[in-house]
């Protein structure tokens, strides 16, 4: 390559590292740190003995659950599956029992037919045991099958309710409307998608979009068929939402559905309490639903004071490494050693902001596993500049000049790193598919150091070594260390005994 090109290759990579660096600096982005970075709180799920658990109702739940997670605005949370147990971690979360809560409560949605609504100062109140006691008596979600009576969510259900929501204040027990309600027709599992919109005609409501099963819409059909018959405002026209066996929301049959006809699997339900309303009821749609009950096995609030510790240390022993490796890289190569100190240097630049970068437009979390992967590709990155100095060596003992030597010890050393790094990435690739928890972000942190040093080894490793090597005044220089006297002084020896074989500077 000559030097022309050289220079336009070290320039433009130079150019895109300060791009991203402009970019990341102007809009103020760092890394997405997890649990043992910065605190939080991490819980373990298992379900409940005596349930048949297989593979796909595992992954529903993992599903159901970061569905939740996530519409509740929790940062990068890190949910995976640990045989059948599911470990959920919450980088940042501060209240542990909220986060038990709203992971592990084994919501089960039905959507029941109303079949009366007892109101507190309906006589028939008292002969039916308070709300309390009505949750109590179920020790698992209402037996689908049976008629049950059930009592409106703590934030009310429907009409009745918009009052106590706007204030957010929970209605007391003895003033929660009851439901008598009939088998279910429609569960969770038959729910296939459930979106916020407003109202396509007037514009001035929400509503939700409810998209059913097959077989969930041919129920939901025929059951509103016969609803739609009952009068306007009856309560036996009204559909009960219910999870977590309290009534969440009881809205009744539009009077444009005729009688007889019902609606099929495309439904819409209006709400009154606007956008968040509605939003809330798809959320609740949508993921409300486990497929099994869940238990908390272990629950653990890891210290931010711990999280930040362990930051320190990973950093400090990264920083020691990396001190250690470029006095070793001076001592033994002079003046391009110190060139190799600084394509260290811009390894770390360029690893360090895609993990921000990953952070900021995928999601990527940085974890203490994930420092422990950039910490063992210092030394990739560390091997390749000295694979290419060593070459450089061999080149000039065989008697070759600066710049031709330096031209062949790239083309040699490139295909030797090509060779180490494709089986160091195919290597973290596969750890990633097969490992579960934190190793992931270890092989994550490790295959993408891999693949940065290949980038940087054939752009900027090259083209600094190359103009080095092109400068008279640097080549000649003895505390640069390319002048054959300091590299093979054995070769030099041996030109004295052959002239043919001497070796030029």
């Amino acid at each position: 390559m000559t030097k022309g090109k050289l220079w336009v290759v070290l320039i433009s990579f130079l150019a895109l590292v300060g791009a991203m660096w402009g970019s990341i600096l102007a809009m103020g982005m760092r890394p997405n740190l997890g649990l043992d970075l910065q605190g939080g709180v991490s819980i373990t799920l298992a379900p409940e003995p005596g349930q048949e658990v297989d593979e796909e109702i595992l992954e529903q739940t993992v599903t159901v659950i970061r569905q939740r997670v996530d519409a509740l605005g929790v940062a990068e949370p890190d949910i995976a599956r640990q045989g059948e147990n599911i470990l959920v971690q919450l980088p940042g979360a501060a209240d542990q029992a909220e986060a038990e809560e709203v992971v592990g409560r084994t919501a089960q949605l039905q959507f029941r037919p109303v079949l009366d609504i007892i109101a507190p100062d309906d006589p028939r109140y008292a002969d039916t045991p308070d709300c309390d006691a009505l949750l109590a008596e179920l020790t698992g979600p209402a037996d689908p099958s049976r008629p049950v009576v059930l009592c409106e969510s703590p934030l009310g259900a429907g009409e009745e309710a918009e009052l106590e929501e706007e204030t957010e204040q929970e209605i007391p027990v003895a003033e929660r409307v009851k439901y008598q309600l009939a088998e279910a027709v429609v569960v969770g599992a038959d729910v296939e998608d459930a979106r916020a919109a407003p109202d396509q005609v007037t514009g001035l409501q929400w509503q939700v979009n409810l998209t059913l099963s097959r077989e969930g819409g041919d129920r939901f059909q025929e059951t509103t068929a016969q609803l739609a018959c009952e009068p306007p405002g009856a309560p036996q026209r009204r559909f009960a939402i219910i999870l977590d066996n309290t009534v969440d929301s009881a809205p009744q049959v539009s009077e444009q559905v005729p009688c007889g006809q019902g609606i099929g699997r495309e439904a819409q339900i209006t709400v009154g309490g606007g956008e968040e309303e509605a939003r809330d009821l798809a959320l609740l749609l949508r993921a409300g639903a486990l497929p099994i009950q869940l238990e908390v096995a272990t629950s653990q609030n890891v210290s931010p004071t711990l999280g930040v510790a362990s930051l320190r240390a990973g950093l400090l022993a990264g920083l020691i490494g990396l001190l250690l490796v470029a006095v070793y890289l001076i001592v033994l190569y002079r003046g391009i050693g110190v060139a190799a100190v600084a394509e260290l240097a811009m390894f770390g630049l360029v690893v360090y902001g895609a993990i921000v970068l990953l952070g900021e437009f995928v999601g990527f979390t940085l974890t203490l596993a994930g420092i422990a992967g950039i910490i063992v590709s210092i030394g990739i990155a560390a091997d390749s500049s000295i694979i290419y100095r060593e070459r450089y060596r061999d080149e000039i003992r065989a008697g070759r000049t600066v710049r031709t030597a330096a031209e062949h010890a790239f083309s040699k050393a490139w295909r030797t790193n090509l060779t180490g790094n494709t089986v160091s990435f195919l290597a973290a690739v596969v750890l990633y598919y097969l490992a579960i928890g934190p190793v992931r972000g270890f092989a994550f942190t490790l295959g993408l150091s891999t693949l940065i040093d290949t980038i940087l080894f054939g752009t900027f490793t090259r083209s600094l070594f190359g103009l080095v090597a092109r400068n008279p005044k640097l080549a000649k220089s003895p505390w640069v260390g390319l002048r054959a006297q300091e590299v093979a002084p054995d070769a030099v020896g041996a030109t004295k005994r052959d002239p043919r074989r001497k070796a030029k500077v």
